[in-house]
């Protein structure tokens, strides 16, 4: 896997790029298909590299006409049903970053979207995917990425060794859409072979659909009769963003004599947009909220000078909006660890909650990577990196089978799950941009300012870890400790894709507690 430096170099110094130079000014479609269709695919894949980067900086400084031919070159290059992986992600990619300029023009993005007949388009514009298409493109990422089976193995061997002798235990599930009942099946194995016999074990858990709390107390509940272990289930239907951090303790149910334990996967960086609901509110209240709702005849209405073109106008409203973007106004505050309680209260609030809750052990997996920069540029540099590793991985899990229900797995995960992802880091501002990655060591800012203190990931974790990826053949994955040594990266070839981290409340306040 290059880095966004080699992918960026290699656009530019390959012999693809020597054949054409894409220019703003440049010449028109037909003389683009031209020389297009006369690029090795290999030539391809580098061209397209260049391009997207291209485009997006030029999204970046609202140059709508150059964005629009970069849009064009790529579209004819990248495909969701092209056999190169690179093809399909810049086809993902020129979809987000298609969305990103409507976003911008919310004048024309508004007209479109009502003059949609679909019923699943949604006032953002967004399309809304079936419920049941969700639910099969989560299976088939946890089928074929070992990520989440990584992330449930080491989360449930933490809380095995942090309740060692405990008799009532409480599992708080917070994983939301990344929550699956084989998770804690697993763990009823763990608790059922312990020194003393299995624990009451109650689980709580937090997810937005009642089917799937449903189905998960039944599973549950049959699996602990099977084992013969003491269980009660809890079941929450919320989102986690929805949970009243002044009122955590009675909606998770938590009772004193009771050890605790929480876990969340890929669901904490959700709770950093709630705050741009109200940011954004003052801004539409303020003295730029007038900008945000103009058309293009109110552009052209308002420009001081004669334009020479449609493209110029839209250029200069482009320009304004990215000015104005609250991202952009808090890039400096959102890297610096001594602002962040006052930037994010409801995280922090939340974080402050659950140390309330006093737990033993709470088990963190998030994605690592800086998807919540202020920059847009930043943010889809980052991306593309990110996602093309996930992409490679995903290629790798169907390289051995020709099987076309794995082929087919591929494409649903790509284009739903991983797709919707990218659309909300590259398209989404605001209080709806909800994918907000950020890596461990910002996360371990956040949590020791909320007062928690780190909790050592054992050796026999990682033990765990690494024979599980033996056992099931997924070469190129590995898990490595993380700098302080607490924590694990789930890699794929030496990337880091994913943390997990544990965390309990600091020394301090368990003593004042």
């Amino acid at each position: 896997m290059l880095s966004q430096e080699d992918l960026a170099s290699s656009a530019t110094s390959s012999p693809a790029s020597s054949l054409y130079s894409p220019s703003p000014h440049g010449t028109g479609t037909g003389h683009v298909s031209s020389w297009l269709e006369e690029l090795t695919s290999d030539h391809q894949s580098v061209r397209l590299v260049g391009l997207l980067y291209q485009c997006a900086a030029q999204v970046s400084a609202g140059a709508f006409d150059a964005a629009n031919l970069y849009l064009e070159q790529i579209t004819q290059l990248a495909s969701l049903d092209s056999p190169h992986t690179l093809h399909r992600l810049a086809a993902v990619f020129a979809d987000a970053l298609a969305r990103k300029l409507l976003t911008l023009v919310p004048g024309l993005s508004r007209a479109l979207h009502l003059s949609s007949s679909s019923s699943t388009t949604t006032s953002a514009g967004e399309t809304t995917v079936h419920h049941h298409h969700l639910v099969a493109a989560r299976r088939h990422v946890f089928d074929m990425l070992p990520f989440l089976k990584l992330a449930y193995l080491a989360t449930n061997r933490a809380v095995v060794e942090a309740m060692e002798g405990e008799r009532f235990v409480h599992v708080v599930d917070l994983s939301g859409p990344a929550a699956d009942p084989v998770q804690w099946i697993a763990l009823f194995h763990s608790f059922r072979g312990r020194r003393g016999g299995a624990p009451h074990l109650r689980v709580t858990a937090v997810h937005d659909s009642r089917d799937f709390l449903r189905t998960m107390n039944g599973v549950l509940a049959r699996e602990a009769d099977a084992f013969d272990i003491p269980f009660q289930f809890d079941a929450v239907e919320a989102r986690v963003e929805e949970l009243d951090p002044d009122a955590l303790r009675n909606a998770l149910r938590v009772r004193s004599g009771e050890a605790l334990a929480i876990s969340v996967v890929a669901q904490l960086h959700r709770l950093l947009a709630v705050d741009d609901v109200m940011s954004g509110s003052r801004r539409n209240n303020g003295a730029g909220g007038g900008s945000s709702c103009l058309t293009p005849v109110q552009i052209i209405a308002r420009s001081s000078s004669s334009p020479r073109s449609f493209g110029e106008l839209l250029e200069r409203e482009l320009n304004t909006r990215l000015q104005l973007s609250p991202d952009a106004s808090s890039s400096v505050l959102s890297s610096s660890p001594g602002t962040m309680a006052a930037q994010r209260p409801k995280l922090g609030s939340f974080l402050k909650a659950v140390r309330g809750l006093s737990p033993k052990i709470m088990v963190v997996t998030e994605p690592e990577a800086n998807h919540n920069a202020g920059s847009f540029q930043e943010r889809f540099d980052e991306a593309v990196n990110y996602y093309a590793a996930l992409f490679d991985c995903l290629e790798r899990a169907t390289a051995t089978s020709a099987a076309a229900q794995k082929q087919q797995g591929r494409c649903v995960v790509e284009r739903v799950v991983l797709g919707e992802e990218i659309r909300g880091v590259v398209a989404r501002e605001g209080a709806e941009r909800k994918e907000r990655h950020e890596r461990l060591a910002q996360w371990a800012r956040r949590m020791e300012g909320a007062g928690m203190e780190r909790v050592g990931l054992s050796y026999d974790v990682m033990m765990e870890a690494r024979k599980l990826l033996q056992s099931c053949g997924w070469g190129g994955y590995e898990v490595t400790h993380d700098a302080r040594g607490d924590g694990f990266f789930f890699c794929w070839h030496k990337k880091p894709l994913y943390s997990i981290s544990a965390w309990r409340p600091a020394a301090a306040c368990r003593l004042g507690s």
